[in-house]
Order: structure tokens, then sequence, then C-alpha cells
């Protein structure tokens, strides 16, 4: 399918937005999810602190998810007028 830079500029725009979106919505949750892993460390237990270690781990990964998502995204819109010379 055949896009003009202006389809594009228009999906890239709208791709932003949604991550934006996501980004705000995830954002209090993953903090809250850090602050409880936080204070499994103070527990003296080693099971306790890999515990908080790996909660925090996988918290701050889900918070990188919808910036990989918009960069998949982008390459998506954009990579096949870089990659497909018959445009």
């Amino acid at each position: 399918m055949k896009k003009s830079i202006v389809v594009r500029a228009a999906l890239s725009v709208a791709a932003t937005v949604v991550t934006v979106a996501v980004n705000w919505a995830v954002a209090p949750s993953t903090a809250l999810l850090s602050s409880n892993a936080a204070l499994g460390q103070m527990t003296h237990s080693d099971a306790a602190y890999v515990a908080s270690v790996a909660e925090m781990n996988i918290a701050s990964m889900l918070a990188g998810l919808p910036g990989w998502a918009l960069l998949v995204a982008l390459v998506l819109i954009w990579g096949s007028l870089f990659f497909n010379k018959n445009q």
C-alpha cells in the first residue's frame, strides 16, 4: 500500500499520542510496584531481597514497553519508505 508523507506523519503523531497516553496510565502502577518492592528490601531475608529486586526489574521493564512499542510502530510506518524502493 502506497502511503504519502502526510499519512505517515499523521500515523506517527497518532502512535506518539497513544504512547504518551499509555505511559500516563501505566506510570502510577509501576511507581506503586517499585515502592512496594523497595519496602521488601528492608526485611532481613535474602529471599525477600531477591524477590524485591526481581519485582523492581519487572516494573522497570513494564515502564519501558510503551517506548519499544512506539519504536516498532514508527519502523512499521516509515520502514517501507526506506526499504522498499518501489514507492
